[in-house]
């Protein structure tokens, strides 16, 4: 051989040392010893070349966490009691992937050095025994399917108590959901070994089935029943054990602080709840501030005292001009707070144009000192409760759900009827308080007459009687505010116009500036949508980004 045939030689030597070195499983074993109680111990030894490549640190190996069984998907109960490499203990955890008990074994802080090591493996497995009516059985996949490295040689061990009476062997390789027969098959005395008579590729496996006679192993005891009842119907269990629960809780809790006072009968009274502004009527009635009419209820209730002038004939803004009077008779705290709050040290104030950070911060203001005000003294929402009640649905779904083995109908009706229950209750568990009540049903009373006033015939009654007054100019000013805070200035304004046609008529409202409406009703429907615009377009605006 001349000198440049050798080195040809040795470089392709060298280039295709590193191919002959990969890494691989190059045996696994496996003895499964089979137990009279009908648990087995798995002992799997591995021997691995580890190139410092996929294997660096150690292996891992996926134990499947479920196994079908009557259609549902039962846990296995696993017990790692032992883990070595090399002959001696070998650090480890577990953790779950998908339907996988992931077992990782090594050091994560050791790397391995190059070369072949052995790991052992040894587990239990309880109630692992399939019981049939006319025998038993052993079935296991002994190697997995989701090894990322191919496997030279293959072999499981089925160790059976004395004196079994065998019924059927099968085994079955390849990929997942594939039954190939590339295995052999020999049985030394309760031993039947089974070995794959090819290299099993990346994500092929082995697995075995041994069939017996019945009473070789023990039937399942009571725990072990039970345990099995409780995969099957635990979840529902859960589900119909909280709905009981849940419910008591939710009643008792209704019974307890859900129950409204008695209410007392609703006729028409021809004034508000003395003392109480048109905001404090809206918040009272609706239990909460609904949209902005409590706002404009109020900036009209100040235009009509005289305090503020509104412009609202722009359809996008409002001008409020404040006024010389000064007077603060019947004007609640809060109502000339939030003129202070709107206007400042400014005689006038536009909304509408753009954002306005000073009013928006007066706005807030107002509401709370409404909640604050007109909230829990009036009504409860029992916040507490609802919670809880959550809270305990949404814990009971989730244990269900981490028990359950087949869902089924039966488990959504579980859940929708905890989901009813919380939604039922959450009507019924607010309630006013006594105080609250009476205020509602006297605010109630006042809504009727001027949504019915007409009917009542108003300005055929005299003075003095005890019955509905007259309509007047002033009166049905008076009470616009608080027609408007609870949305029927509609019905207020056509009794005005029907009932005193002629009064109406000549009817000019001086805290407006206001005048191109063709009728009254015009002209207050148009002023409650223009300054509800207005306010809208100060307030913060959400923004829309586009991508």
């Amino acid at each position: 051989m001349n000198m440049r045939a050798a080195l040809l030689a040795l470089l392709a030597l060298l280039f295709a040392a590193p191919a002959l070195a990969r890494e691989q499983i190059n045996s696994f074993d496996v003895l499964i010893e089979v137990q009279t109680d009908g648990d087995i111990i798995v002992t799997e030894t591995l021997i691995v070349t580890a190139e410092g490549n996929e294997i660096r640190r150690g292996i891992f190996r996926d134990l499947p966490r479920f196994y079908e069984g009557d259609g549902r998907r039962l846990p296995f109960d696993y017990d790692i009691q032992s883990v070595e490499r090399d002959g001696r203990a070998e650090p480890y955890d577990t953790s779950t992937e998908g339907n996988a008990l992931r077992v990782r074994i090594g050091d994560e802080d050791v790397l391995l050095e190059p070369g072949q090591h052995a790991y052992v493996l040894r587990y239990e497995v309880r109630n692992q025994v399939r019981y049939f009516d006319t025998y038993d059985e052993i079935y296991w996949n002994a190697t997995g399917v989701h090894w990322a490295f191919p496997i030279a040689r293959a072999r499981a061990i089925v160790v059976l108590p004395p004196g079994a009476r065998i019924t059927g062997v099968h085994g079955y390789t390849g990929a997942q959901g594939e039954s190939g027969t590339d295995y052999s098959h020999t049985q030394n005395g309760d031993r039947h070994i089974f070995e794959k008579t090819r290299p099993l590729a990346v994500r092929e496996g082995l697995t075995i089935a041994v069939g017996f006679g019945k009473g070789l192993i023990d039937p399942p005891s009571g725990a072990d029943l039970t345990l099995q009842w409780w995969q099957r119907n635990g979840a529902l269990l859960i589900l119909l054990v909280s709905l009981g629960g849940l419910f008591w809780f939710l009643y008792t809790g209704f019974v307890r602080v859900g129950r409204d006072p008695v209410k007392g009968p609703v006729f028409p009274r021809y004034e508000p709840p003395a003392g109480y502004s048109p905001a404090a009527v809206h918040h009272i009635f609706y239990r909460a501030i609904s949209g902005h009419r409590a706002l404009i209820a109020t900036l009209m209730n100040l235009a009509v005292k005289g305090r503020v002038t509104i412009d609202a004939s722009d359809k996008t803004s409002t001008v409020l001009m404040r006024t010389t009077q000064q007077n603060i008779e019947n004007i609640a705290p809060e109502d000339i707070a939030l003129e202070s709050g709107v206007f400042g040290s400014a005689s006038s104030k536009t909304l509408g144009e753009k954002y306005d950070a000073g009013f928006t911060s007066a706005y807030t203001t107002f509401q709370s000192a409404l909640t604050r005000k007109y909230g829990w003294a009036y009504f409860r929402w029992n916040l507490v409760y609802m919670l809880i009640a959550l809270a305990i649905t949404m814990v009971a779904i989730f244990l269900a759900a981490t028990q359950v083995t087949l869902w089924t109908l039966w488990h959504t009706l579980g859940v929708v009827a905890l989901a009813a229950l919380n939604v039922i209750f959450m009507y019924l568990l607010p309630a006013p308080t006594q105080k609250g009540q009476q205020i509602r049903t006297e605010i109630e009373g006042f809504k009727l007459y001027m949504e019915k006033a007409e009917k009542l015939q108003l300005n055929a009654v005299e003075v003095g009687l005890d019955a509905p007054p007259p309509m007047t100019t002033e009166r049905y000013e008076r009470f616009l505010p608080y027609a408007v805070a609870l949305g029927v200035e509609k019905p207020w304004t056509e009794h005005f116009e029907r009932l005193i046609p002629e009064e109406a008529a000549r009817y000019h409202a001086t805290w407006t500036n206001m005048s191109s409406a063709q009728s009254i009703g015009a002209l207050t429907g148009a002023m409650v949508a223009n300054m509800s615009s207005g306010v809208t377009s100060a307030m913060p605006q959400l923004s829309l980004i586009h991508i």
